[in-house]
């Protein structure tokens, strides 16, 4: 059994998408090569060899808070949905397919990363290197099984309330960590820009220092830097073979967690949805200047965003992201930046709204099958997210302008707007020509389960919202007015959007609704593009 599932795991690998997949190779082993690069400099001595351990630490990092990063994508090639009901033993069947989790780009990328071991005892000799030449695999062994379990723990818990915040959360620091974790580094390098001061401060990069590397060396990542460190210096075969053996046990005992987890998964009979919070019919929330449709439309949006279990974990995330972000930034001292906390939530609402449709599923039947249903929900849609991200977005920015007295607080405030007005009307646009079919709604339990990964029009919109938010400051440094002609910019920008996108939108919804409504019926987005490709250019 286990010789079958590899082959169909290896033809799911040579004939599914390949896009993702060679993108996550390729930076992969560019970050790989840094790290054996980093042990090459450390062998000759030109760097201290404990920053080794801290990239052998957050690569181990990586592994484990990786699965909660994107809670609606299957780290499986191979799902288990497919294989529950088969006449196997659930603990046979979860044995075999744990064998076929090594097979992958993680795994690969993860293996020439510690191929720097093998580098950091080559000045040790035979002996070193052979040590080294075990403890790669060794180590690879524990991390992968620790992602995995992690993974399949995460899994459960996504099925849970309390789990969707702790993965929100979790998702929240690691983005916010990625789009401003550079900041303290920064405000290192220059600790007064927003006073006007553009000096320089070049710190040294010295050793780590003794006690840390210790500490990461002491972890699990650490294993096996530890034996390669003790083999290159000789000590004795207990402190070589120790964390050798330590590696193999913990990997194995996390192998036997994610068999068990996997076969419990197997066994038990798939849940039925059921929804976070009850409905409550005739609720209308008034809309000002909007009829009665487009208010309706609205109730249902904001309902939608709370009961879904997919979309709450998007809301959380994007709501939480420009928070952390904004304490990143505080504890740096670059208080005078804090006000650009603004457009950078408006820019995370319109990353997450990208797939309303597709997360709606089939119930598009309703509003296609319903005269002038499609204006009203273009409109109503739009006006949700201005609602939950938009004004918020503004008041952000607005309200940390004066409290920090940043230079800086017009072109947020301009900012802002604009990127508002940008992820307000864009979004539902690339919902409909980029949508992530995935599980219909009405089957989805939990965020964890297959919603569409929408990560190429999150990618789209991302430079789009970003370079609104950034115009307006841009029109005020160049013209150098008052800050009033950054934000008559803004208004001018969002005013141009607002009245132009939706009327695209609008013809887009009517041209490929049918479509989009039978590519999410069969869970198939080539559907979509079959009827695309058939209506012609117009269609798109």
């Amino acid at each position: 059994m286990t010789r079958a599932l590899f082959a169909l795991k290896l033809r799911l690998l040579r004939n599914g998408p390949h896009d993702e997949r060679v993108f996550s190779l390729v930076a992969g082993l560019v970050l790989a090569a840094l790290v054996v690069v980093g042990a090459s400099l450390a062998s000759s001595g030109t760097i201290g060899e404990g920053w080794i351990v801290v990239a052998h630490t957050v690569w181990g990092c990586m592994w484990l808070f990786g699965p909660l990063a994107r809670p609606r994508h299957d780290p499986s090639v191979i799902s288990r949905e497919w294989l529950r009901g088969y006449p196997v033993r659930p603990w046979r069947l979860a044995r075999a397919m744990s064998w076929t989790e090594l097979l992958g780009v993680g795994p690969l990328i993860t293996l020439a990363c510690l191929s720097s071991l093998v580098v950091l005892a080559a000045p040790g000799g035979p002996g070193a290197t052979a040590i080294a030449a075990v403890a790669v695999p060794a180590q690879l062994y524990l991390l992968i099984w620790a992602g995995k379990t992690v993974a399949a723990l995460a899994a459960r818990l996504l099925q849970t309330r309390a789990g969707t915040t702790l993965a929100a959360l979790q998702n929240a620091i690691m983005l916010a960590l990625s789009f401003a974790g550079w900041v303290p580094v920064a405000a290192r390098l220059l600790p007064r820009p927003g006073e006007g001061d553009i000096v320089l401060v070049t710190p040294a990069l010295g050793r780590l220092p003794e006690p840390v590397a210790d500490v990461l060396t002491a972890l699990p990542t650490g294993w096996g830097y530890g034996a390669v460190v003790a083999a290159r210096a000789g000590s004795g075969p207990g402190a070589i073979l120790l964390p050798l053996a330590a590696l193999l046990t913990v990997g194995g005992l996390l192998q036997l967690s994610w068999t068990a987890l996997t076969a419990r998964a197997l066994r038990r009979p798939p849940r039925r949805a059921r929804p976070w919070r009850p409905a409550v019919p005739g609720r209308e929330i008034p809309v000002p200047f909007a009829t009665p449709q487009v208010s309706a439309v609205v109730a249902r949006e904001l309902t939608t965003w709370l009961r879904d279990p997919a979309r709450g974990m998007e809301l959380r995330s994007a709501w939480l992201t420009p928070l952390l972000m904004a304490f990143v930034i505080a504890c740096s001292g670059w208080t005078w930046a804090l006000p650009l906390a603004g457009p950078a939530a408006a820019v995370f609402g319109a990353m997450v709204a990208v797939n309303t449709y597709a997360l709606d599923g089939t119930a598009l039947w309703q509003p296609l099958t319903t005269p002038g249903a499609l204006k009203a929900d273009v409109y109503g849609r739009m006006a949700a997210w201005a609602l939950l991200f938009g004004v918020p977005s503004v008041a952000l920015a607005t309200v940390l302008w004066p409290v920090t007295g940043s230079p800086l607080g017009a072109a947020a405030v301009s900012g802002a707007i604009a990127a508002a007005a940008a992820g307000c009307a864009v979004a539902p646009l690339l919902a409909l020509a980029m949508p992530a079919v995935g599980t219909d709604a009405r089957d989805r339990v939990h965020p964890g389960q297959q919603a569409g990964d929408p990560t190429g029009a999150q990618m789209t919109i991302f430079p789009v919202v970003l370079l609104a938010a950034v115009l307006p400051g841009v029109v005020g440094a160049v013209t150098g007015g008052p800050w009033w002609v950054a934000a008559l910019s803004a208004v001018l920008l969002a005013a141009a959007v607002l009245s132009t996108t939706p009327v695209l939108t609008l013809r887009l919804l009517r041209q490929r609704g049918t479509g989009l409504l039978d590519a999410m019926a069969s869970r198939d987005a080539a559907v979509l593009r079959r009827v695309a490709k058939a209506a012609g250019p117009g269609a798109a």
